[in-house]
């Protein structure tokens, strides 16, 4: 698949090709990424012509107009990156936004040296945890934001902030002259944690946390009823059937 991959999106021989999958969304950090390629290129020149930035960008929300301009200026910037650092063979950014079957995702992770998820702010995201999944020769580098959920499991990534240009082109400069020996010890740690913390123990975790929160709560619903204040008698104003209702709750 890494041979048809690279055909298909004229790649050249002998460059490293780094991937980004994702929405068409602002709080990916699509932008973010290319300041980081161009700021690779002004720190190291050498690395011109060696590597390839795939983006693909699945359309989403193009009838506002926030995501129409964003969809614009990722056009604008790459065609900028590919006019002042490519040539007629050599494109740095190749940005395609359409829509990809899960399939064709799954062979553009296999084919990637480097995969970037590198969101602005987000949750889980799954894709970092799709292209550990998906890389069963345990090789290929994951730079990770360190506002995605992933990064609290996903150690043996590259965590980045998205937000320093500096410091996230250092870090795709460490996964593309990282050796496979390195990359292989990473990618299988972080595999063994995918695997590991699946959806089975996800859901599992969830239910048992849910009962800890019902149980602390019928706690806290008994103290509550006995520490109401006395009444003009001397008695507490719950009523001994109360208590009982209350210590009986299930």
């Amino acid at each position: 698949c890494r041979a048809r991959v690279r055909k298909r999106f004229r790649i050249p021989a002998g460059a490293k090709l780094c991937v980004g999958v994702e929405r068409l969304d602002y709080t990916k950090g699509i932008l973010d990424r290319f300041h980081a390629l161009e700021e690779l290129f002004i720190r190291h020149p050498e690395m011109v012509g060696n590597v390839v930035f795939l983006q693909i960008a699945a359309p989403s929300r193009g009838t506002l107009p926030a995501y129409k301009h964003l969809h614009e200026e990722c056009l604008r910037y790459a065609e900028e990156i590919n006019q002042r650092y490519g040539s007629e063979s050599y494109r740095p950014v190749v940005m395609v936004a359409e829509h990809h079957s899960q399939a064709a995702v799954y062979e553009l992770y296999r084919a990637a040296d480097i995969c970037l998820v590198t969101s602005l702010h987000d949750g889980m995201n799954l894709v970092a945890k799709e292209f550990v999944a998906s890389r069963d020769d345990e090789q290929g580098v994951l730079l990770l934001s360190t506002f995605a959920g992933a990064s609290r499991e996903l150690l043996e990534a590259l965590i980045v902030n998205p937000y320093d240009a500096a410091m996230m082109s250092e870090a795709m400069l460490q996964a593309l002259t990282m050796g496979p020996d390195e990359q292989h010890e990473r990618m299988r740690r972080m595999r063994d944690i995918v695997r590991d913390n699946n959806v089975y123990r996800w859901a599992g975790s969830m239910l048992l946390d849910a009962a800890r929160l019902r149980k602390r709560g019928d706690l806290d619903r008994v103290t509550a009823l006995y520490e109401r204040p006395a009444g003009p008698t001397g008695d507490n104003v719950v009523s001994m059937f109360e208590r009982k209702q209350a210590v009986g709750f299930r």
